[in-house]
């Protein structure tokens, strides 16, 4: 269960947490699960985003030196671990120890991701007018969610560093990111590596345990899948970095961590533009050098790259088919079929007459008897068209290459049965029938 810290707000203290989650509300994506200590409004019908927000500027209006008294969480489970009254239960019991028990507050219910989370809008004034105490509250407040779930944080440690270790990295300081992606600090210390987590030692091991995992190097299919996702999706999202708590992100990369477990982490100096980045498949256990994945500058003019590209390869692409809604349903159940009921993938695309083919970082069908082609992002969801480009990688360009042979549908001619039998053909105590 992961806690994390929303940081932004509006001028004067204006509360953007409220019409945030509301706005999921309105398009069915959040469910208001508790309102808490709101005095007057809970006897109250039909109360709007303003009327909280007001009573929320109210409380805050306390302590005037508050300039950001906004607190925004978002306490998120694994998948569908929790359902929205288990979280809203820890949620209660997590702002009671955090010290906001008694303070104003909403529980939003998000089912808009793949794992299920609750969010929490409050205010850091007490009614009292004084702060309610944020000091270390990153730290503070993931400790008292690990004791609401009884985790055992020695345990974890010792887990989160076997899991480290089985990773594919070729360089110590690979290895070391991973474990600062998990949260860890780290110092060496006489021949060991001691971790740190929430201001505590957590755990030590053996630095000759890293050395002995040097030099194991992620598979290329998986590097030519991970360069696929990046051109496909840096190009639909932001990929301008912004800075908070000395690390930088941007709207794609929060994309590839939340969809498919794929962490990037810049490295800088100081206050300067990010010199290159690390890319932590936290699915597969590799790490890579970004560079190996995109370039660093391509990545960060993506859509630049994009658009001087794009009119060079639509007069290399042949034009997709227009089909209509009945046969893109027949070909993406060919395809399915194509990638899940065959040994392997190029079996099954023989088998159905089909071919495959990647014409830059897109993938195309293509059904040569019917001179058809379409794109397959249009035939496949998201997880069924990375299991594709996975299957795809795995052959060379030699396989890919080679032509399908479709033949000419054979129509058996009809056979004269009074030619070749004769008029008064013997009966075998049967019905006459046409069998032949």
């Amino acid at each position: 269960m992961i806690v994390k810290f929303l940081y932004t707000t509006g001028p004067n203290g204006h509360f953007p947490a409220v019409g945030y989650n509301t706005g999921k509300m309105d398009k069915d994506k959040g469910e208001l699960m508790k309102v808490g200590n709101f005095g007057y409004l809970q006897g109250m019908e039909n109360l709007k985003p303003q009327d909280y927000r007001n009573y929320l500027k109210a409380v805050s209006s306390l302590n005037k030196a508050v300039k950001k008294p906004q607190l925004h969480v978002a306490i998120s489970a694994p998948g569908r671990a929790y359902d929205k009254h288990q979280l809203t239960d820890i949620a209660v019991q997590w702002l009671e120890r955090m010290g906001y028990g008694q303070q104003p507050y909403l529980l939003i219910f998000h089912k808009d991701t793949g794992n299920n989370h609750i969010h929490i809008v409050s205010t850091r004034v007490g009614r009292d007018g004084k702060k309610i105490r944020d000091s270390f509250e990153q730290v503070r407040g993931q400790q008292q969610m690990n004791i609401i779930l009884g985790i055992d944080e020695k345990q974890n440690a010792s887990k989160d560093a076997k899991k480290a270790l089985s990773y594919n990295f070729t360089t110590k300081a690979q290895f070391l990111m991973v474990l600062e992606s998990m949260g860890y600090a780290h110092r060496e210390e006489n021949g060991k590596l001691l971790l740190f987590k929430f201001g505590k030692r957590q755990g030590e091991f053996a630095m000759a345990l890293i050395d002995e995992r040097l030099g194991n190097v992620p598979t290329e299919a998986r590097k030519k899948q991970l360069q696929a996702w990046f051109h496909k999706y840096a190009a639909s999202y932001d990929t301008l970095l912004s800075k908070s708590h000395d690390k930088y992100q941007s709207a794609f990369s929060a994309y590839m961590k939340e969809k498919f477990g794929i962490e990037l982490l810049f490295h800088a100096s100081g206050d300067k533009p990010p010199y290159g980045y690390t890319v932590i498949d936290h699915e597969k256990g590799n790490v890579f050098k970004g560079g190996d994945i995109m370039p660093l500058k391509d990545l960060l003019n993506s859509k630049v790259k994009v658009a001087e590209t794009t009119s060079a390869a639509e007069k290399e692409m042949p034009s997709r088919s227009a089909v209509d809604e009945q046969q893109r349903r027949h070909y993406a159940a060919l395809l399915k079929a194509v990638l899940y009921n065959y040994p392997d993938m190029m079996q099954g695309l023989h088998h159905q007459g089909l071919v495959i083919w990647r014409h830059g970082y897109e993938f195309y069908l293509g059904d040569a008897g019917k001179g058809i082609i379409m794109d397959t992002a249009d035939l496949l969801n998201e997880k069924d068209y990375c299991y594709m480009v996975e299957q795809f990688n795995r052959y060379s360009e030699d396989e890919l290459s080679r032509p399908v042979y479709v033949p000419e549908p054979y129509i058996a001619p009809d056979i004269d049965d009074e030619a070749i039998n004769g008029r008064n053909r013997r009966r075998k105590k049967m019905a006459r029938t046409n069998q032949r």
